[in-house]
C-alpha cells in the first residue's frame, strides 16, 4: 500500500480445524497446515517474528482500500471462506483465483456475482475455451506463455489476462507491452514505471 499498487495477491490455506490463513507454501516448518491446529498456526513466527495473519486480517487491513486477487490453495470449507469474505470487504474488488480448474468451476455456481480466474502453469490450447467451461472470466498465464497473438486473441474472445511469474523488472516492462489486464509481480515499481510509459 506505501508503494501505491493498486491491488495485492495472497494465498489461503486451511488448517485441520477449518481457520484461513494467509500463506504460500502448503507446509510450515516441515508440517502441512492442512494437519496442523489453527491455535498452533497463531504461535509460528517467520524468521523469528512475523505472525501467519488470518483471512480475517489480511482483509480488514487491504479489503476496502485495494484490488485482491485471492488464490485458494488447500481450501474445502468454501462456504465459510465465502462467508469470511463477504463479511469483510466488498466483493466488487476480489478476484478468486486457482490452479484447481474443478475449485474455479464450484465457484461459479456457489459465487457467480464474484470474479474468477483460471491460473495456468504451462502452455494451455484453446484457453479461452477453459475459462468459458469454467465459468471464468479472466486466465492467469505465465509470463513466458504471454505474448502479442495469444493476448489479442484472449480479448477477441472476451477473456480478461493477467501475467504472473516474471523473473525480473525487464520481463515485467516486456510482458506489459502485450495490453494484458493485470500483472500479479514483484517488482510493483517496474509495473507503475510500464503504466507511465502507456500513459
Amino acid at each position: 500500500m506505501e508503494l501505491g499498487v493498486d491491488g495485492i495477491e495472497f494465498d489461503v490455506q486451511e488448517t485441520a480445524d477449518g481457520e484461513l490463513f494467509i500463506f504460500h507454501n502448503d507446509d510450515i516448518e516441515g508440517r502441512k497446515i492442512a494437519d496442523i491446529l489453527a491455535a498452533d498456526i497463531r504461535e509460528v513466527r517467520i524468521r523469528g517474528k512475523y505472525n501467519i495473519p488470518p483471512l480475517e486480517e489480511a482483509l480488514a487491513l487491504c479489503g476496502s482500500r485495494m484490488i485482491l486477487i485471492v488464490e485458494l490453495k488447500q481450501v474445502k470449507s468454501l462456504e465459510k471462506f465465502l462467508a469470511i469474505l463477504r463479511n469483510h470487504t466488498d466483493v466488487a474488488r476480489v478476484v478468486i483465483v486457482s490452479f484447481d480448474r474443478a475449485l474455479i468451476s464450484r465457484l461459479a455456481k456457489l459465487a457467480p456475482d464474484i470474479m474468477r480466474a483460471v491460473i495456468t502453469d504451462a502452455p494451455v490450447d484453446r484457453p479461452a475455451e477453459i475459462t468459458k467451461a469454467l465459468g471464468s472470466a479472466a486466465i492467469g498465464l505465465r509470463c513466458q506463455d504471454a505474448n502479442v497473438e495469444s493476448v489479442s486473441r484472449l480479448h477477441r474472445e472476451g477473456t480478461m489476462v493477467f501475467v504472473w511469474g516474471c523473473p525480473d523488472a525487464a520481463a515485467v516492462r516486456d510482458v506489459m507491452k502485450f495490453d494484458i489486464d493485470g500483472i500479479i509481480s514483484d517488482f510493483p515499481g517496474a509495473v507503475k514505471e510500464g503504466n507511465a510509459e502507456k500513459g
